[in-house]
């Protein structure tokens, strides 16, 4: 005898009551896809991830070597500031430019200064163009560098002197020797170059045991 209760119906293989089997359900919009991401989306990350740190690897090493040239010109120009003192320090003590050009200086120190306190000496400042560097020569001695690296824009001299009176009247950087015993005061100028980048350091030295000349 066949029963008067109906049967429940029956449950698809996607769950829902009066689904069908094998029959899924709609994704609501929204929803993350539980696949993950795909082969294209990791290999595109791996890009823009590569890309990133390319630049930044690029960033890093441009920034060191922009310290380096930095200190590399900080040293240099350290160097040349320590000559041109030394230069203006042993002018200072002179007695009388003997010979004067626009890159070489001679000039003649008296006894008891602190360079030499026995005996008077000559002493010979000189921009050496093939080294580039400038020089000091005691007497008929060997030249010694004071400084590397002396060179101006374009590969120009690195070391320049100028000449004035005692009435401090510029008498150029080539006085004749007329002009020699009228020199009171020496103008140093010396350059350093890097890239483009030039650093010119000037100082006056004014000779303390002039005599004037006739």
């Amino acid at each position: 005898m066949r029963s008067s209760h109906p049967l429940p119906p029956m449950r698809g293989a996607g769950g829902g009551a009066g689904e069908g089997p094998g029959r899924l359900t709609p994704r609501a919009a929204g929803c993350p896809d539980a696949r993950g991401v795909t082969l294209l989306e990791f290999v595109v990350m791996l890009a823009l991830l590569g890309v990133v740190i390319g630049g930044i690897y690029q960033f890093v090493i441009w920034g060191a070597k922009s310290a380096g040239a930095t200190n590399d010109f900080m040293q240099t120009q350290a160097q040349i500031r320590s000559a041109l003192d030394n230069i203006a320090d042993e002018t200072r003590w002179g007695q009388s430019v003997t010979a004067a050009g626009p890159t070489t200086v001679t000039i003649s120190i008296p006894q008891n200064t602190p360079f030499s306190s026995l005996s008077p000496y000559s002493v010979t400042f000189a921009y050496d163009t093939v080294n580039h560097t400038v020089t000091r020569q005691q007497n008929v001695g060997a030249a010694v560098p004071l400084a590397y690296l002396v060179v101006g824009r374009g590969g120009s001299t690195g070391l320049t002197f100028s000449y004035f009176d005692s009435g401090n009247t510029p008498l150029g950087s080539s006085p004749t020797l007329a002009q020699l015993p009228t020199i009171a005061r020496v103008r140093i100028t010396v350059a350093t170059t890097s890239g483009a980048v030039t650093r010119n350091l000037a100082g006056d030295a004014a000779l303390r045991a002039y005599v004037p000349g006739p």
